[in-house]
């Protein structure tokens, strides 16, 4: 809410008034003007631009020492030397001057530019978190610079050794933001391939979802969740209700499981889906079926027990015997996502079709499949008519169109396609700056005493050891994590990693992926490292 303290004060007293115990906190400020969320997904990029601008600026001073060497040269002062170099961040600020009346045009299209000065303490705040660190930087190298001696700073003196540490230092983040990019891309073009907008908001209809409040509301006790569950019970058997879950299941062999999607007669009434002989499934008149997909190999009979002790455990016994096993034509199942943790459309998922689930499945778990969103209501009328008819109208905070969501979804991960290219493409261009930077000043520091060892020589890969030996572990760093990260992403059977969300299905090719930019940016150093070898070999050593 927005208000002063009186207003909050009057909020909670009515609220009080009325039976509710109330808490109040104050949104923190960066939520409060746009920067927490619209810099959502973005925190990565954001670390890598600003840790290449921060060692390029070190770079420009500590590593480059004639420029304030001449300004002592000619009897400026060290804070004289500081305030000139600070100044060339006016370029920053012009930009900065440019780009925010053009940003508050923008708005002003938009929503009439409703909050100017939530705009401008925005603008402000942002601006000066990115320059910051950059200026910082920039003053540390200045004052570094001036401590040099002015005979070795005119002469070109060799970059001091914490400078290179601090290159070789750098590459280690640079390198860790590159395969976390490379996974949130990955991860992001997978939600985006899930399924398409339209596409989605056809196969939703008029379909809506209910949001259960879950605060302050009993939810660590059975009875709550049994209350629900029953709702969802009646709310199926009225058919206000259609079941559509995409679960994980056990397929009776070990700790293997494979994805299902648990469905009603309601949802074969508004999804077209074919056996394998080209028939509609209507399920009219028969019991509990399993249906397979195209080209499986999992035992049909283990599957149906590991079912019946378990998912279907509380199913009469005489529909348990009465399962039927068969076999999906090749197609894709519509889940009724209710997020992004969830494939929209399943096409290797085993369909459990359950005629009657209030009496197949426990009211604990149509209580959960209810708050996941996985018990779909077939209008928004046929919601509201079942929350008017119940006793637990008050658990629920909102009914939400699937096709909202969906379309939600499908505009978020497009943004986030946006965002992990250009991570991807900045961290990829940081790190072989980085790479490059580090093999340029080892050479000047090293030069002469590398073209010693040519001119003695000394084998390439024994001249260049201390370099390759950086590479290697560089990479070795690189590698364990990005095995780490995949591991950790992976589908693990025991239902914390899923194989229904699109990121954990593509983790192996997010870890390929992650593994060619390694590759890339280790040829890239490599070909650093003999091009300036070369350079040293051709100056004798004196490039510096």
């Amino acid at each position: 809410m927005f208000g002063d303290e009186r207003a909050r004060r009057a909020t909670i007293d009515a609220l009080t008034g009325v039976g509710y115990d109330v808490t109040s906190e104050r949104t923190p400020l960066l939520r409060r003007v746009g920067i927490a969320d619209g810099i959502n997904g973005a925190l990565g990029l954001i670390a890598v631009l600003t840790l290449g601008s921060s060692v390029l600026c070190l770079m420009g001073t500590v590593g480059s020492p004639r420029r304030c060497a001449v300004r002592r040269l000619h009897g400026r002062g060290t804070a004289s030397i500081l305030l000139a170099e600070l100044a060339e961040t006016r370029t920053a600020l012009l930009i900065v001057a440019i780009a925010a009346p053009c940003a508050a045009t923008a708005l002003a299209f938009h929503n009439g530019l409703a909050d100017v000065m939530t705009f401008g303490v925005a603008v402000a705040i942002l601006c000066g978190a990115l320059l910051a660190p950059l200026v910082a930087t920039h003053a540390v190298g200045t004052l570094v610079a001036c401590r040099r001696p002015m005979a070795e700073a005119l002469r070109g003196a060799r970059p001091p050794g914490p400078l290179l540490v601090v290159l070789q230092g750098a590459r280690v983040p640079a390198l860790l933001l590159l395969v976390a990019a490379a996974f949130d891309l990955v991860g992001a073009v997978a939600v985006v391939r899930s399924g398409s907008a339209e596409r989605d908001l056809r196969a939703a209809g008029e379909t809506v979802q209910l949001w259960v409040t879950p605060d302050p509301r009993p939810v660590d006790t059975q009875s709550y969740w049994d209350r629900i569950g029953e709702f969802a019970g009646r709310a199926l058997d009225h058919g206000d209700a259609l079941l559509a879950a995409p679960v994980e299941v056990s397929t009776g062999h070990g700790r293997s499981v494979a994805p299902a999607l648990f469905v009603d007669s309601g949802y074969l009434q508004l999804q077209d889906v074919r056996a394998e002989d080209g028939t509609r499934l209507t399920n009219a008149g028969r019991g509990i079926s399993v249906w397979l997909p195209e080209h499986t190999e999992i035992d049909s009979d283990r599957l149906v027990q590991a079912l019946s002790e378990w998912e279907l455990r509380d199913a009469p016994a005489a529909a348990l015997a009465g399962i039927t096993v068969g076999r999906l034509a090749a197609q894709e199942l519509y889940s009724y996502p209710g997020d992004s943790t969830s494939r929209a459309w399943l096409d290797d998922a085993i369909l459990v079709v359950v005629p009657e689930p209030a009496s197949a499945l426990s009211a604990d778990l149509l209580g959960s499949w209810l708050s996941s969103g996985d018990v779909v209501f077939g209008s928004r009328v046929a919601a509201e008519r079942a929350i008017r008819a119940s006793d637990v109208d008050r658990e629920f905070s909102a009914v939400v169109d699937v096709g909202q969501v969906a379309a939600e979804e499908a505009r978020i991960a497009a943004r986030m396609v946006g965002i992990g290219v250009a991570g991807v493409a900045s961290a990829f261009v940081v790190s072989g700056a980085l790479a490059a930077l580090s093999a340029i000043a080892h050479r000047r520091r090293y030069g002469r005493a590398h073209f010693a060892k040519v001119a003695a020589g000394t084998p390439f890969l024994r001249a260049n050891g201390s370099l390759l030996v950086i590479e290697a572990m560089l990479l070795t760093v690189s590698a364990v994590v990005t095995i780490n990260t995949w591991w950790g992403l992976r589908p693990d059977g025991a239902g914390l990693h899923s194989s229904l969300d699109p990121v954990t299905q593509t983790a192996g090719v997010a870890a390929a992926f992650a593994a060619g930019a390694l590759a890339l940016v280790c040829v890239t150093s490599l070909a650093a490292i003999a091009t300036t070898a070369r350079g040293v070999t051709r100056t004798r050593g004196n490039g510096s």
